[in-house]
C-alpha cells in the first residue's frame, strides 16, 4: 500500500493535467476504493511563469502537449477547445490556494472549474474577472476574491512550489510522486488504482 500524500504537480495549461484530474474525479464518482484511501495533494507547476513570453497553443513548446493530449480526450469523450493564447496561470493556482483556505472540497471543486474553464470552455484564465466568476460561481465571496487576487495575496506560496519541484527534480506535468516512485503523464484510473495498490 502506497504511504500517503501522494503529490500530484500539474499546471492548468497542460491539457493531460486536466485529462488527469477529470479521469480521477470520474475514479472517485465512481467510488473506486483508491480515491478514498489514497490522500492526493495537487501541486502547481507552472509552465510559463509571469515573465515568459506569451504564445498560442499552436507554438512549438505547447503544441506537443496538445498533441499527446487529443487522443485521450477522444478516448475519453472530451472535446478539448482551448483559447488561441497560453495564459500565465499563477493567478489561477492563486485562486485555488484562496479556495483551499475556506476548505479541501472547495479546493477541488474549483481546481476542476478553472481546468475545464481552460482546456474545455476556452476562457482566458488568466484574466483576474474570469477567475473571479469561477470563484463565484463555486461559493466564494466576490469583493474577496478579487481583492485577494489584486494584492497577489498567495503569490509567494505558489511561486515556492517551482523550487520545491525542483528539490523533487519534477521537470513535466503530469508527475505523480508516491514515496519514491514517479509516473509522468496520463494514466486511466484502472491503472492508477494497480499503481496504488488498490
Amino acid at each position: 500500500m502506497v504511504t500517503n500524500p501522494i503529490d500530484i504537480w500539474f499546471d492548468f495549461i497542460d491539457p493531460v493535467s486536466v485529462l488527469l484530474m477529470l479521469e480521477i474525479e470520474t475514479a472517485r464518482l465512481e467510488e473506486m476504493p483508491w480515491t478514498s484511501e489514497c490522500e492526493m495533494r495537487w501541486l502547481p507547476l507552472e509552465l510559463r511563469p509571469p515573465s515568459t513570453p506569451l504564445v498560442g497553443v499552436d507554438s512549438a513548446t505547447i503544441a506537443p502537449l496538445w498533441e499527446e493530449a487529443r487522443p485521450i480526450a477522444t478516448h475519453a469523450g472530451v472535446k478539448l477547445a482551448p483559447p488561441a493564447l497560453v495564459p500565465w496561470t499563477r493567478k489561477a493556482h492563486e485562486l485555488i490556494a484562496h479556495g483551499a483556505e475556506q476548505s479541501l472540497s472547495t479546493a477541488t471543486t474549483l481546481r476542476l472549474a478553472v481546468a475545464k474553464a481552460y482546456a474545455i470552455e476556452g476562457r482566458d484564465i488568466g484574466r483576474v474577472d474570469v477567475l473571479v466568476e469561477i470563484g463565484i460561481e463555486h461559493g466564494l465571496d466576490r469583493t474577496e476574491t478579487k481583492a485577494v487576487l489584486d494584492v497577489d495575496r498567495y503569490e509567494g506560496d505558489v511561486a515556492a512550489m517551482m523550487e520545491a519541484a525542483a528539490r523533487a527534480q519534477v521537470t513535466r506535468t503530469p508527475t505523480i510522486v508516491m514515496d519514491s516512485q514517479r509516473f509522468e503523464g496520463f494514466h486511466n484510473r484502472i491503472a492508477l488504482g494497480t499503481l496504488l495498490g488498490t
